[in-house]
């Protein structure tokens, strides 16, 4: 185990933890759970880009990732190929 670190509490009675403590990057969340008098941080599952990022910058990403796509260098299916009637034939 580590060796521990006091940490004092500021006018507001908040607890300020260092980032070198948590060994998490910015954005990282965490459950608080008490245990008694103990007090237990427990990271969470990481969010998926999707959960974390704006709309407007989400929307960016995805037309990005798009544009990165192999580009199609074939002909297309013909429309009338993709009829339901053609599937069971």
């Amino acid at each position: 185990m580590a060796e521990a670190i006091t940490l004092e509490t500021n006018s507001s009675g908040e607890l300020r933890i260092p980032a070198g403590v948590l060994g998490a990057g910015p954005g990282t969340r965490f459950r608080l759970e008490q245990d008694g008098q103990a007090l237990r941080l427990i990271p969470e599952s990481p969010q998926s880009l999707w959960e974390t990022l704006p709309p407007d910058q989400r929307a960016r990403t995805f037309r990005d990732w798009v544009a990165r796509l192999p580009k199609r260098t074939g002909d297309a299916l013909p429309a009338e190929t993709l009829r339901r009637e053609k599937s069971y034939n």
